[in-house]
């Protein structure tokens, strides 16, 4: 692919792009809402959120494709961030822009709005189609109305600074050191080190929550749907947890279908509800694979403790909670203790698969 020119303004762009902190985050719901809004409403496979570092596009958002990042020198939104007109190509095999970058096969037609922040382009948002499309003017305004909303979202710093401090920790190019690939979550040596800082940062009154939440029967739904429907059931699930919790607060994968969620200042009563909300969210509507509707409910166990304490402690209690829920029928969430602080019942209804399959 001819290399494209960078812009003379390249180094405050670069310094933007820190300032924004998001480069080797994982995925948000606040902009995951915007790509399924794009796939919608253009009809296509495939749109992103991406952030253009020095070395790496960084995905900060994906619809129907799986990366993390690309090589910047590969990327089409290179060209994108350039300068602020849509970067719109029809067709990837034939454009002499792209037709030799790795994406042209699978990229074929492709349409990027530069994304600003503090009057730089530090990202792109775009759409994707396995075929060449026309790209209109009406369809312009509207990608661009789209990305205005993103630009608003870069505005504001959702993540705790103990996450934004992880991801800054690494070069560009060991990023997705901290991330997993599948699910677009911290990865479980990620979230442990976000929860030990938490715990060196805590004073003496901070409390921290531990939701450990498992997908109920997932050998089954791999036995009889297969491990790629498997793997859409872990990225529908991921996505639904980051859709129920608490902007600032982590979440992570730490084992093949068991996730984490860390609870910063958890008071009692709003860690209950969203237990429960958690559970309810993971539990409608089933996840359509190919010709499958295939049923997904979760265990949840969680444990509240001092934020100072050891996490290995919170997390055993969060655990025996955890199979209490699974050993009670599953699809259900269990505290380890019952606060004192809260003086009424967990609210949350049981509801039970009508038959029950160990996994």
């Amino acid at each position: 692919m001819p290399e494209a020119a960078y812009a003379a303004t390249e180094d405050q762009r670069l310094a933007a792009v820190r300032r924004v902190g998001l480069l080797g985050t994982p995925a948000e719901e606040r902009f995951d809402r915007i790509t399924r809004l794009a796939r919608r409403l253009f009809d296509v496979p495939m749109a992103a959120i991406d952030l253009v570092g020095e070395k790496v596009a960084w995905l900060k958002s994906a619809q129907g494709f799986d990366a993390l990042e690309g090589m910047r020198c590969d990327s089409y939104c290179h060209h994108t961030v350039l300068d602020d007109e849509t970067f719109i190509v029809r067709d990837a095999r034939t454009d002499p822009r792209v037709h030799d970058s790795g994406f042209a096969n699978t990229w074929v037609f492709y349409a990027g709005v530069p994304l600003r922040f503090e009057r730089e382009r530090v990202g792109v948002l775009c759409i994707g189609d396995t075929k060449p499309r026309d790209f209109d003017t009406d369809a312009d305004c509207s990608l661009r109305d789209l990305a205005a909303m993103a630009e608003q979202e870069l505005q504001f710093t959702r993540m705790s600074e103990t996450q934004l401090a992880l991801a800054r920790a690494n070069d560009e190019l060991q990023m997705t050191a901290n991330v997993d690939v599948l699910t677009r979550l911290w990865n479980r040596r990620a979230i442990f080190e976000i929860a030990e800082a938490e715990r060196l940062r805590a004073n003496g009154t901070a409390r921290l929550a531990a939701l450990l939440i498992d997908v109920d029967h997932f050998k089954l739904i791999n036995d009889t749907y297969g491990h790629p429907a498997g793997d859409e059931v872990l990225r529908a699930s991921a996505q639904r947890l980051r859709a129920s919790i608490r902007a600032g607060d982590a979440v992570g994968r730490i084992g093949g279908e068991e996730f984490l969620v860390l609870v910063t200042d958890a008071q009692s009563e709003e860690v209950a509800d969203m237990a429960e909300r958690i559970r309810a969210t993971q539990a409608m509507p089933p996840i359509q694979f190919g010709q499958h509707s295939i049923a997904l409910t979760c265990s949840i166990g969680y444990a509240i403790g001092a934020a100072s304490d050891p996490i290995d402690g919170l997390l055993r209690l969060a655990d025996q909670a955890l199979y209490r829920a699974k050993s009670n029928g599953r699809n259900r969430v269990e505290p380890h203790t019952v606060d004192p602080g809260v003086h009424r019942p967990l609210r949350h209804r049981v509801v039970r698969r009508k038959k029950e399959v160990e996994s």
